[in-house]
């Protein structure tokens, strides 16, 4: 067909737009990830690398350029790639995981907390994050 018709290119262009506006909303929830990691970071209890993981994944099916960026970032671009292939953790990163959760439950559930069944409740989770803390395959540093 040599000549595609007026509702043809209406239609290309309405799908490469919408395209478009995937590939910026898959970016836009990469960054907020990449924020949420950092801030997950510096605030105890919040899990930094499940965001980062996020972001990975958003920037994979949206731009080459942001994956790059994190998977060779120098703080999280090695846990990155560890736990997509399966390496599992080094024992200084379990020891100061394992450090710092033990530390905040413990501040939150006797000096924070008056609720007797929440102070249980913070003791089994914080038993529970460190059993799967330490079921996890350790890596050679």
């Amino acid at each position: 067909m040599l000549f595609r018709s007026h509702s043809q290119k209406n239609f290309d262009s309405m799908m490469h737009l919408t395209k478009a506006m995937i590939r910026y909303l898959w970016i836009t929830g990469g960054f907020v990830l990449v924020g949420i990691g950092i801030i997950g970071s510096f605030t105890p209890l919040m899990p930094s690398l499940v965001f980062f993981l996020g972001a990975t994944y958003c920037f994979a099916r949206s731009s080459r350029k942001f994956l790059r960026m994190i998977v060779s970032n120098k703080h999280v671009g090695q846990q990155i790639l560890d736990f997509k292939k399966g390496r599992g953790m080094t024992v200084g990163t379990k020891i100061r995981a394992i450090t710092v959760m033990l530390a905040s439950m413990f501040i939150s559930a006797f000096f924070l907390v008056k609720i007797v069944w929440v102070k249980w409740a913070i003791c089994f989770t914080a038993l529970g994050v460190t059993t799967i803390i330490l079921a996890w395959k350790t890596k050679n540093e």
